[in-house]
């Protein structure tokens, strides 16, 4: 059970008080343990670990493409405020990790397994043998396909309890209909394959561009994405632009397995936003019917007029997200 003196999660700053709190943030970021392995072919991983005197759990954090472990200081802060330990990793291709082509700001991978692959390893053999707490995952969009094709893959898995924010369980194609848009991936991927390129932009995708706040998808928070953007600048070795063909193949390939495997024998929580135009909502809830047909606990909340990065929305929304996070840790007796 969680001890008495832990305080329910929730934000430490408003969006009037980001801008100064980022110093304290800062501040406490450094603080971290930032260290890194190589994975099974010698892909250098980059992880940091927020590490908790008295934790009431251990989160294992699973960020979405794109995204670095810095990019999440603000909500670190936030849940180490609240009793618990954080871990967070950088994906192969992405933040501080290894990239796995010349170009840098190309979103790619080989196999979407390798990402699963590299989870397992920092599970195995740096998080779960210092473990002082009950294990949390909690992923956002491309991660969550990550942590629970883990899941999925191992039986014996240390989790507790699993929450997925905009679960990238199913990729937005409009205006294409799917069947589309999935004939049209494979058959630029098996082009790209016979020329021996198989690591090209999809078409219509780019390096990495600095886009303004009018227009974006991912949030309502000027604040917050103006914050993404300026560490994305100060930090250039950050910047990742868009995908491959490949790894858009690679990705249906992980999502069909995915939405196919066995429901999991684990508490789980689909978060969504309502406004997403980055994942498909109905794969959610597929995934969610699923497993309660077989009588597997799997709750889906929606957080109304969220864009994609519930993480990071305007306050309002963000706090529909605290008030959901704390409920299920504490059905978990966490």
């Amino acid at each position: 059970m969680s001890a008495p003196s832990h305080k329910p999660l929730s934000a430490s700053f408003t969006e009037q008080q980001l801008v100064l709190a980022l110093p304290a943030l800062q501040q406490f970021w450094q603080q971290g343990q930032h260290q890194s392995f190589f994975s099974f072919d010698q892909t250098r991983i980059c992880y940091s670990s927020f590490r908790h005197p008295k934790p009431r759990a251990e989160i294992v954090l699973s960020p979405g493409r794109i995204e670095a472990c810095q990019k999440y200081q603000e909500f670190c802060f936030d849940l180490y405020q609240a009793g618990f330990t954080v871990h967070l990793i950088d994906h192969r291709g992405q933040g501080l990790s290894d990239r796995i082509n010349a170009d840098r700001h190309l979103g790619d991978v080989a196999d979407f397994q390798h990402y699963v692959q590299d989870f397992a390893l920092w599970l195995e053999q740096h998080i779960v043998p210092k473990q002082q707490a009950p294990l949390l995952g909690l992923a956002h969009s491309m991660g969550s396909a990550i942590l629970c094709r883990y899941l999925q893959q191992h039986s014996e898995h240390a989790f507790s309890g699993a929450v997925y924010c905009s679960p990238m369980f199913g990729i937005q194609s409009k205006p294409l209909p799917k069947i589309i848009a999935t004939s049209l991936v494979r058959l630029i991927t098996t082009l790209n394959n016979l020329c021996g390129r198989q690591s090209r932009y999809f078409p219509g995708q780019k390096p990495y561009l600095d886009k303004p706040f009018t227009g974006n998808h991912l949030t309502h928070s000027l604040v917050r994405y103006q914050q993404f953007r300026q560490l994305y600048q100060t930090q250039a070795e950050l910047q990742l632009g868009g995908v491959s063909s490949r790894w858009l193949q690679q990705s249906l390939k992980a999502i069909t397995a995915l939405q196919q495997a066995p429901a999991l024998v684990l508490p789980q929580l689909i978060v969504q936003a309502t406004e997403d135009p980055v994942v498909d909502n109905q794969m959610q809830q597929l995934y969610q019917q699923k497993h309660l047909q077989q009588g597997e606990a799997c709750e889906l909340v929606k957080i109304q007029g969220a864009l994609h990065e519930i993480i990071f929305e305007s306050d309002p929304l963000r706090n529909q997200l605290f008030t959901t996070l704390n409920r299920f840790v504490l059905q978990l007796g966490l």
